[in-house]
């Protein structure tokens, strides 16, 4: 589709001012090395360099109805599209401002296509494309401190924590005050369990915008991931002082207690954030959240009526995935075979009925977790024969698939390998899924065969240590520090 000139086009220097120019091709922001942002409005620009400054500090509903804002004065504002489509939680949002974004992409700069090119390919699962378009922007623009800091959130999100801080510690050699940076900082320093930097990190952070919700927010989580829980929960509270409407700390109070063991009041701090959330996206996460706390207790009926009723409050919201992955979540722990199968069918129904409606990599994504499942449900009950067979649908997917997809079938096939007893292969598959407490834990027993003592210890203290809470750490780590404390008790 060809795009009507847009006339005067208007330059967002990225952390900068905005400046005008006749066409693209004569854009000041190629001369200094930051990235241009083009539209027609001058109005519309500065919404949207507001809305990445609310996204650099985690404000992401108030970043949204910035970039709304954008589009309502100039509605061929590309880039806008993009961000929103990136950064939504409403799966036709998502859908309608990605198509929005890619047939706009003649009328932008070279720059912004790609970008448009990177985030439209990781959304539809088009990873080697999207990741060359990413690779591209670093190598136009190296000096963009915000560009290397979105580059290196983004790597992060999945996982990708060394090429992430890469990125972090290149934004910071150009602007050694530049506060997000230091949040980011401290994540990554948080996953390779570096405690001190990581707190340290967020010190400055909250030094450079002591004002702002979201440095009291990290600082609280890496205080938790350190163990220091009632420091954590402080800091959860500063920031709701600061701004009551700040939905994320809210939910870090429910995430808190319940790394805690404080299932119920976890529980009444979640039904807050559910009322406060700004999306139905984030609503339907965090329904999830509440009902993952019956799995640390072993409450399964309860966690069944939990999740059920999160599932229909999802397909009423139409998040649809989030639908999906209740049924998907009730499978994993379920004892017996038969009915996991059940509701996995009814996942992978949820997700083929919608599948013109969510981007394809979530959708992918949670089809890859779905197999991973029947996997493990097949090697349970020594069914091999099926387990192999949904293990080949899981590898053709991670072949051409997200880091995350690829690493769900490394779990998959390393539990099958360590249940045929072909230890050093497992260990070599369990490895790379190093962030789900279900491979951690499946890996000790790997190592321990192999005769890897050190390798089984350095993982059995993470896998003590964990306090990410995620559904993997409700099943796992909560019935393992009981087996672990019962083991001390007798010796």
């Amino acid at each position: 589709m060809r795009i009507p000139n847009l006339g005067v086009t208007v330059f967002l220097l990225v952390l900068a001012s905005v400046t005008y120019a006749e066409t693209p091709n004569t854009s000041p922001a190629r001369q200094d090395g930051r990235f241009p942002v083009t539209t027609s409005s001058a109005a519309a620009a500065r919404y949207f360099e507001t809305g990445m400054v609310h996204y650099e500090n985690h404000r992401w509903n108030f970043a949204l109805r910035d970039w709304h804002e954008a589009i309502s004065l100039d509605p061929n504002f590309a880039l806008a599209y993009t961000w929103i489509c990136f950064t939504t939680t409403d799966p036709a949002e998502e859908s309608q401002d990605r198509a929005k974004a890619k047939a706009l992409i003649g009328s932008v700069t070279p720059a912004e296509q790609a970008m448009i090119r990177w985030m439209a390919g990781v959304h539809e699962n088009n990873y080697v494309q999207g990741i060359q378009a990413m690779n591209d922007l670093a190598q136009m623009y190296p000096r963009d401190k915000r560009l290397n800091f979105l580059i290196g959130y983004w790597l992060y999100k999945i996982d990708e924590y060394e090429r992430s801080k890469k990125f972090t510690l290149q934004a910071l050699a150009q602007d050694p005050g530049y506060a997000t940076a230091y949040n980011q900082m401290g994540y990554l320093y948080s996953r390779s369990r570096e405690y001190e930097k990581a707190i340290e990190s967020m010190e400055k952070y909250v030094k450079l915008l002591p004002n702002e919700p979201n440095p009291h927010d990290s600082y609280g989580e890496m205080l938790r991931l350190s163990g220091r829980f009632e420091d954590a929960l402080a800091q959860y509270h500063i920031a709701l002082k600061i701004d009551p409407t700040f939905y994320i700390s809210q939910k870090e109070l429910g995430e808190t207690y319940a790394v805690m063991g404080q299932e119920e009041r976890a529980r009444a701090e979640y039904e807050k954030a559910i009322h406060d959330a700004p999306g139905n996206g984030l609503k339907a996460e965090y329904m999830q959240k509440a009902a993952m706390t019956y799995l640390r207790e072993q409450q399964y009926d309860e966690a069944d009526k939990a999740y059920r009723q999160a599932a229909a409050s999802a397909h009423d919201m139409g998040q649809w995935v989030w639908e999906a992955r209740a049924y998907r979540i009730m499978a994993m722990y379920q004892p017996n075979q038969d009915p996991a199968s059940k509701l996995l069918d009814q996942a992978e129904f949820i997700l083929t009925k919608h599948k013109d409606e969510v981007a394809k990599s979530d959708l992918d994504e949670e089809q890859a977790r779905i197999l991973r499942s029947r996997v493990e449900h097949a090697v349970s009950a020594k069914d091999l024969g099926a387990a192999k067979k949904f293990l080949a649908q899981l590898e053709q997917m991670a072949n051409s698939g997200t880091i995350s997809i690829q690493r769900t079938y490394s779990g998959a096939y390393g539990t099958l390998l360590l249940t045929q007893k072909k230890y050093d292969d497992a260990v070599t598959q369990l490895e790379q899924d190093f962030m789900n407490p279900v491979s951690i834990r499946l890996l000790i027993g790997a190592y321990q065969k192999t005769k890897a003592k050190d390798a089984a210890e350095e993982s059995r203290i993470r896998l003590l240590d964990w306090k990410i809470p995620t559904v993997e750490e409700a099943m796992v780590v909560f019935s393992y520090r009981a087996q672990e404390h019962q083991v001390a008790a007798k010796n």
